[in-house]
């Protein structure tokens, strides 16, 4: 069996004498650290967002014309619109149809969440299901 270094006696030593109340204090200080540290990302993060400017839902007649309203997005109390990428259904308002727009933004705060515009051009099957829910 190998002997044990001094460090490590050193170790088990002071270990043995470690008293309670310090124990008690420990757990008490891990405790405390954690409430404060949600209290404090709550108190950062209040006032973020991630909407839609505008309508979620749009309706245009075919051939007219779509400007689409962005989004706004603040992550830990800053403005980071300006990083929102819009993917989904390539928009074409010369052809009836219902499309969708999806937001997202490449953010810690947000991460994989995303919103969805659905534009209606025309007056294609199932529009109604978009307009009434």
């Amino acid at each position: 069996m190998a002997r044990k270094s001094n460090v490590a006696k050193a170790a088990g030593k002071a270990a043995k004498r470690l008293h309670p109340a310090a124990l008690v204090l420990a757990v008490l200080f891990f405790i405390v650290g954690g409430v404060a540290g949600v209290i404090a990302s709550k108190q950062i993060t209040k006032n973020d967002r991630f909407d839609l400017n505008g309508d979620a839902v749009v309706r245009i007649q075919v051939g007219g014309e779509f400007t689409d309203a962005g989004a706004t997005v603040i992550s830990f109390g800053r403005d980071v619109s300006s990083k929102v990428e819009v993917s989904g259904d390539a928009l074409n308002a010369d052809e009836g149809g219902i499309y969708q727009l999806v937001y997202r933004v490449d953010d810690l705060r947000w991460g994989d969440y995303q919103r969805v515009r659905v534009v209606i051009v025309g007056d294609p099957e199932g529009a109604e299901d978009y307009l009434n829910g």
